[in-house]
This record gives C-alpha cells, structure tokens and sequence, in this order.
C-alpha cells in the first residue's frame, strides 16, 4: 500500500494507472460490454488511482512492460477480495502466471489472508474457466456475473501451484 501522504501516493500510482487502464481496455472491454456495461476509460482511470492507494499490488513486468497484475484489498480478517488481475494476451504463459500467483502468495503470507474473492461477469468465459481450474467455487450470482470465493489452501493444492509452492504454501498445507 502507499504511504499516507495524498501527493506522493497520487505521483506514484499515475503511470501504473495509465499502464492498468491500456491493459483492461485490451482485454476487458468485448465481455464487458457483452454484459451490458462499459468501460469509460476516464472513470476507469480515477478508480484504480483511489485502488492502488488501499491496495496489495503484484506485478509481472518483463523489458518495462507491464505484462500481469493483480490488486487485492482485504474485506475482513482474513478475506481479501481480488479487485483486479489481468494479463496480456500475448503473455498467458506459466513462469508469467507462477511469477505472478508467487507475489500473490507472498502478499497471502504478510497478511494473513485464508480466503479469496473476486467477481467475474458470466460472459467472461476464459476468467470463468480460470477460476474454477484453480479452485474457486461460486458462492454467489446474478445475471451479470458471479462472485468466486477460495480458501488459499484449495488454491495451494491446485497442480499449477504445487510447482512452485512458497514456504506459506507449505506451512497452510502443514496446518
């Protein structure tokens, strides 16, 4: 998270901002829209600055580019809800998506998080299959979407994580 002063959190969350927006935009905007929603980049824009300042932020970046992010901020003791995750398109491949799940991880363990959430609009299909492959199970709906809710122990258990386990991994699995 960012520090308390207002001007420093503001300088240093505009060009992450710019860089989150150009990466929705490119993968949000058809299923978005197929939901009946839009994406207006200005009030998209103003909504990650204010995000980032209260959020735990992972980053995957390769050559200066911002390949993968993932923004969670805590909903309770130990539930924290997935306000953004995204990837490039071109760069959905497993040491991006390792990298990223092992910062995930390493926030999981600073913070004492057992649970996750995150929303997904149902004609999302690739986020859709995303979660339930990892674990995710939903635990509430409407027309427009689902909320997706997993105990990082599912998720630690799941194959993909076991190939790159991190010592909170193993000490969740321990007990």
């Amino acid at each position: 998270m960012h520090p308390n002063n207002p001007a420093e959190s503001l300088r240093n969350t505009l060009p992450l901002a710019d860089e989150i927006l150009s990466l929705d935009v490119l993968t949000l905007r058809e299923h978005t829209e197929s939901a009946g929603d839009t994406i207006d980049s200005a009030t998209q824009h103003s909504a990650i600055q204010n995000l980032l300042a209260v959020s735990e932020l992972a980053l995957v970046r390769r050559n200066g580019q911002l390949l993968a992010y993932a923004m969670l901020q805590p909903r309770g003791d130990d539930c924290w809800f997935v306000t953004g995750f995204n990837t490039h398109p071109a760069h959905r491949s497993a040491p991006v998506f390792r990298e990223i799940f092992a910062q995930i991880s390493a926030i999981a363990a600073r913070r004492n998080i057992a649970v996750l959430q995150s929303n997904v609009y149902k004609t999302n299909r690739l986020s859709m299959a995303f979660h339930r492959r990892l674990g995710f199970k939903i635990t509430r709906e409407n027309t427009k979407g689902v909320e997706f809710t997993a105990a990082l122990t599912d998720l630690t258990t799941h194959p993909f994580a076991r190939e790159r386990r991190t010592p909170y991994m193993e000490m969740v699995l321990r007990g």
